[in-house]
């Protein structure tokens, strides 16, 4: 049931997003890598795109190796290809370290697939700082995951491979995926989906200290072993 609610979703016009997507690439130069969850608004995006003159690549799960390789090929090689849009399943295990800057048109519940797309790029052999551009629209789940990632993890100051220790200080029985579907189940209102996900967040905030006392702790202990 929730799978459809969301596949609907991304069926809605997405003009705002959009016409963000059009003002970033304008102010800024380079290569951009841009991640959705649907293949439906991967054609809008690429669409778009076209409709402005700017040269795209699309990469998805329906490509076979071959054309795989050659759609990150042009994407790397070819100096007019300004964008690769990608699905989620296009993307697992391929290494972009060549681009450095990344739009999240759309962002799934599970955080640690957020920051597998990030890995996509921020990784060994990368020569710039990694720029994660997030778009979500006001008083949607998807503003509200927004807010308990950047605001209450803080995961985009976060190492690769760290948000997986945090989260596994929230609720060893259920994932944050978990935990964030039974508050939009069990809501009656927007209100109270806001409360639930406030109450959610303070659950982060303390796992993120927990984290950060710990690695401290750690530190000190090298420190201090280092200095024997």
């Amino acid at each position: 049931e929730l799978e459809k609610f969301l596949a609907l979703a991304a069926t809605i016009p997405q003009s705002r997003k959009l016409t963000a997507v059009h003002e970033i690439l304008d102010r800024f130069p380079g290569k951009f890598l841009i991640f959705t969850e649907y293949r439906q608004t991967q054609e809008s995006i690429l669409e778009a795109l076209a409709a402005r003159g700017i040269v795209t690549v699309s990469f998805h799960g329906g490509l076979d190796i071959r054309q795989k390789e050659l759609a990150v090929q042009r994407f790397r090689e070819e100096p007019d290809v300004r964008v690769l849009v990608s699905t989620e399943s296009g993307a697992e295990g391929r290494n972009l370290q060549f681009c450095h800057q990344l739009i999240n048109y759309d962002l799934p519940w599970n955080p640690m697939r957020v920051e597998q797309r990030i890995g996509r790029l921020h990784r060994l052999g990368q020569a710039h700082d990694v720029t994660i551009f997030n778009l979500s629209c006001n008083e949607t789940i998807e503003a509200h995951v927004l807010d308990l990632l950047a605001r209450k993890i803080r995961m985009f100051e976060l190492v690769i491979g760290e948000l997986d220790m945090i989260l596994g200080n929230v609720d060893g029985a259920k994932s944050f995926e978990d935990l964030l579907r039974e508050a939009w189940e069990a809501a009656g209102s927007e209100e109270d989906l806001r409360q639930r996900i406030d109450r959610l967040g303070d659950v982060l905030v303390h796992a993120r200290r927990d984290y950060d006392r710990v690695r401290e702790a750690n530190e000190l202990l090298d420190w201090a072993l280092d200095g024997q």
